[in-house]
């Protein structure tokens, strides 16, 4: 196992979670500024979720894709083990990064608010904390748990 690896890919999971959630407590001084920061927030909590998911197939399988198109149907494998959809997690926040940087998935544009990015960071967080809470006892973690419980 390579557990330095391991843990440099939670750390910047959990890094960029805890951006996208101060981002998401910005207020914004118009639509526009309104609007880059959920850009900024959306694209933030999907780099989170990559990064989990980066750790999890390390760890499970000793090195990830780059393009990740593999590791996508690995993940989808994990979901009973861990009893984490990881997969589906990625695919939304990527479809919510999507449309906030390249306005793909026009679908999402009428959850695009505030109200989505807050239900989704609470998602994100409980999938964080599970993670983190079955792999404790595998790699220390202690200082991340620390990290995202204190923030």
């Amino acid at each position: 196992m390579r557990e330095e690896e391991i843990k440099e890919e939670l750390e910047m999971g959990i890094r960029c979670f805890l951006d996208a959630q101060e981002r998401s407590l910005k207020k914004g001084m118009d639509k526009f500024d309104e609007l880059r920061i959920l850009e900024a927030a959306f694209n933030r909590l999907f780099l989170g979720i990559e990064h989990l998911c980066n750790a999890t197939i390390f760890f499970e399988t000793g090195n990830y894709s780059k393009r990740h198109f593999g590791d996508f149907e690995k993940l989808k494998k994990l979901k009973d083990k861990y009893d984490l959809d990881l997969a589906g997690a990625y695919q939304e926040t990527y479809s919510f990064r999507s449309y906030g940087d390249y306005r793909k998935f026009p679908e999402i544009e009428k959850k695009f608010d505030r109200k989505h990015l807050k239900e989704e960071i609470a998602i994100i967080r409980k999938m964080i904390e599970k993670y983190m809470g079955i792999f404790k006892n595998k790699i220390d973690v202690s200082g991340l748990l620390e990290r995202i419980k204190g923030e």
